[in-house]
């Protein structure tokens, strides 16, 4: 009889920590914005604003710690780190909020490719970075990158952009995608960078919500007041991409956030392993007593 109970306990172990295991994070979702002088005060509230709305509406992006949020605005001559990495949960949602409602703009140049490098480096440094996760970087944007000030004008910035992308994604980031919002966007110049910025490549101008998900993928909107409904689609499609309905770029089955198998390389994985086995050899040398004592 106790042996038996001894069972029922290990199952329900297991599963207990496979519960806590599927709540990890799976997507590290970073979001780039865009602060320069181009953009109006007004334009940049709104964007910032929708996302907020975006990016803690619960309908949309799962609160149960399977995301992280990371927010970083690229302005002037600096990139400024707005959100470190933060899992999104019920407590952390109305904070993220908050922070990004009150992001300053910092004005100036276009320096995208130092947004880049900086939140590359949060989101690989980040202690829930691991391979099995999907890493997604979302660039909003209206112009190409360039500091004139700084004597760095638009083909040295698109070339360090470029740069920046490359070394991204050899360090382990898996997509990016990006919104051109504004008058530039009737621009071809402006739209072939985006185009060649994305990945993977080759990037693909998404024009339809109906359209088939392609990672790497380019959204026009004419002003910001139509923004928030471009980055909403997007992270539907990010989202619906790991969750089985398209191509995940690190060759996995398709995963759902917050309901996943148990990755046993990750660190969660091995604690669980490390519990289970203690539980049977604890088992296996206790058996003949157990045996007796029934």
């Amino acid at each position: 009889m106790k042996q038996f109970f001894i069972g029922f306990v290990l199952v329900a172990t297991v599963l207990s920590f496979s519960q806590i295991a599927s709540g990890q994070v799976e997507l590290q979702l970073g979001f780039l914005v865009d602060g320069s002088a181009t953009i109006s005060a007004s334009d940049f509230q709104i964007a910032t604003d929708a996302l907020a709305r975006v990016i803690t509406e619960q309908n949309l992006i799962p609160n149960d710690g399977s995301v992280e949020i990371t927010v970083v605005q690229f302005s002037n001559q600096i990139a400024t780190v707005e959100i470190s990495p933060t899992i999104l949960t019920n407590a952390s949602a109305p904070q993220i909020a908050q922070r990004i409602r009150a992001i300053s703009q910092g004005g100036g140049g276009t320096p995208l490719w130092l947004g880049i490098d900086r939140i590359t480096d949060l989101i690989v440094s980040s202690p829930n970075y691991a391979q099995t996760n999907r890493q997604a970087i979302n660039v909003i944007t209206d112009g190409e990158p360039q500091i004139p000030n700084n004597g760095i004008f638009i083909s040295e910035g698109i070339q360090r952009s470029l740069d920046a992308r490359n070394n991204a994604i050899n360090r382990g980031i898996d997509e990016l995608d990006a919104e051109g919002v504004g008058n530039g966007t009737d621009v071809q110049q402006f739209q072939n960078f985006l185009l060649d910025l994305v990945w993977p490549q080759p990037g693909v101008l998404f024009v339809n919500v109906n359209d088939p998900f392609v990672p790497g993928f380019v959204t026009l909107v004419d002003s910001f007041q139509d923004l928030e409904e471009a980055v909403r689609n997007k992270v539907v499609r990010i989202l619906s991409s790991i969750n089985g309905n398209g191509q995940n770029n690190d060759d996995e089955p398709g995963r759902g956030p917050g309901g996943v198998p148990i990755p046993f390389d990750s660190p969660t994985g091995v604690f669980v392993l490390i519990i289970v086995m203690g539980l049977l050899i604890w088992v296996l040398r206790h058996r003949q007593n157990l045996s007796l004592r029934d």
